[in-house]
């Protein structure tokens, strides 16, 4: 038997590069602390083709509107009734100015009750799929960070994601130490477009293995 076919039959029975990848293992902690489990239970990112780009799309970024009190009216400067403003930047939490489709959404739920939920909000331009997730404003300052990086373009791809336990959350070890946690996982990402490429985007359970520690006290 050759050298090549031993090798191809090593490969054919162990798992792929991909899957190895997509589950690395968590570390073990120091003696006497706790380890904790990030298991995403549930993953919904809805990125529509018309959703409102203020951060890649200089059309949008530079885009005006008449804005008729919390509602936008026709886009017609010499007709419009109320403020004539750049659709960027106007404050509003959540809306949807003429001519663009439903703002892009993330979902993301853990197994311990933490959620984290984005969308487009006028005052704070966010890039879903390239970073810092919302997991509400009080807990990020606390500093239970989730970021996410992926793209919508493909049926199938790999995301991934970062989880940094910071200071706020704290474990405490046997001895009375405090220690934090962060790690990271690639993991797939499924997709389905309609016929305007608006991409619907799910992923199966996983879990973020813990891959680094630091004391904080």
């Amino acid at each position: 038997m050759t050298a090549l076919a031993i090798l191809t039959g090593i490969l054919s029975l162990s798992p792929s590069a991909s899957s190895l990848a997509l589950r690395p293992r968590s570390i073990t902690p120091p003696t006497g602390c706790p380890l904790p489990t990030w298991q995403v239970t549930n993953f919904a990112w809805y990125n529509g083709s018309h959703s409102l780009d203020c951060v890649h799309n200089e059309a949008d970024i530079n885009a005006k509107g008449c804005l008729c009190g919390n509602t936008w009216c026709e886009p017609n400067q010499a007709t419009c009734n109320g403020s004539w403003v750049n659709v960027c930047y106007t404050g509003m939490p959540n809306y949807q100015p003429w001519g663009y489709g439903p703002p892009q959404t993330l979902e993301i739920d853990f197994a311990d009750g933490l959620t984290c939920a984005d969308q487009y909000i006028g005052y704070r331009v966010h890039d879903i799929g390239h970073g810092e997730s919302n997991c509400g404003y009080a807990d990020r300052g606390l500093g239970r960070i989730v970021s996410f990086y992926g793209s919508s373009n493909e049926d199938v791809s790999t995301g991934h994601m970062d989880y940094v336990l910071g200071n706020g959350h704290a474990l405490t070890c046997d001895d009375g130490r405090q220690i934090t946690y962060s790690g990271s996982t690639d993991f797939q990402l499924t997709c389905q477009h309609d016929a305007f490429f608006n991409a619907t985007c799910s992923a199966e359970p996983f879990e973020i293995p813990v891959l680094s520690y630091e004391w904080v006290s």
